[in-house]
């Protein structure tokens, strides 16, 4: 009861700085391109278009001009949000850019997205010498996602347990364990790692303890491989990773992707514990912690 009464009051907390001033700003992952932001913790990436007139005039311009200063700098912000996407960092060898360039027909699919992604209305300026700022926003979760991640996420079954004659009663007699965890919180802040769409954790020996091969394609596209934070405590009571999240320090990033994280044998050990902790990682129920960009 104490533990959820502190979680429900430190959810508050966040969730009262996230929404005053610019608290949101302060705990996001956000890097940022030349013409484009990527928010890898909302997993939404942004793009600005510039349209410029021909000529500067004091006088009003005709209505059918200023649509096409306004069009030019929608299409622009598209193509700079395809020029943003395609830097994207798939995993610690490869970008999306190196998936275009062996299929075509991918790229022909995301320059359809990119253009036909919505304008954030409320960020639309109007300049003193007739140009136009606009942004254009994309969703990395959902049909992008399905058409990048790697094709070894693959769907994964629903777990099921199988339960001995006597389960039941060992069940009474032995409680849950407090050591039955959620989700799992990776610091890895200090080890000038990055972020990207299909991140692995590994123990000391480089086995593969948590990344593609553990989690369904249909939690990964919808939600993200892991979700990306700036703030240790923020992480901890994310609802993504529920009532009690395994806490884990990274002890490095690989080098010279930095976006495979290597934690400690007894940390790895924890996790394959339970094979209910299968669960969760299925469900992509991980957040990694890293230093701003």
């Amino acid at each position: 009861m104490k533990r959820k009464l502190a979680k429900a009051l430190a959810v508050a907390i966040l969730t009262f700085i996230s929404a005053s001033g610019n608290g949101a700003d302060l705990n996001a992952f956000v890097e940022f391109n030349k013409n484009g932001t990527i928010d890898w913790g909302t997993g939404v990436v942004e793009a600005r278009g510039i349209g410029v007139p021909e000529t500067y005039t004091y006088h009003t311009k005709p209505q059918a001009q200023n649509e096409e200063i306004l069009s030019e700098a929608i299409s622009k912000a598209g193509h700079n949000l395809l020029e943003t996407i395609v830097s994207l960092r798939i995993n610690s060898h490869s970008r999306v850019i190196d998936v275009v360039e062996n299929f075509p027909s991918v790229m022909t699919q995301l320059r359809e997205m990119t253009q036909k992604a919505p304008e954030i209305e409320k960020l639309r300026k109007y300049q003193y010498d007739g140009s136009v700022e606009v942004w254009s926003r994309m969703n990395l979760r959902g049909g992008f996602s399905q058409l990048i991640l790697p094709p070894e996420i693959r769907q994964i079954e629903s777990i099921k347990q199988v339960f001995s004659p006597d389960s039941s009663l060992k069940a009474r007699n032995h409680p849950r364990s407090s050591e039955i965890f959620t989700g799992m919180v990776v610091d890895a802040r200090g080890i000038q790692a990055v972020p990207a769409l299909a991140p692995r954790i590994l123990n000391e020996n480089l086995e593969e303890v948590y990344g593609p091969a553990y989690v369904s394609r249909e939690f990964a596209v919808q939600h993200g491989i892991v979700r990306y934070e700036t703030d240790l405590l923020r992480a901890k009571f994310h609802l993504r990773v529920s009532d009690n999240p395994l806490i884990v320090r990274a002890l490095k990033s690989l080098w010279p992707g930095r976006c495979d994280f290597v934690i400690s044998n007894a940390d790895a050990a924890r996790l394959r514990s339970a094979s209910e902790h299968l669960l969760f990682m299925r469900e992509c129920k991980v957040i990694i912690v890293l230093d701003p960009m």
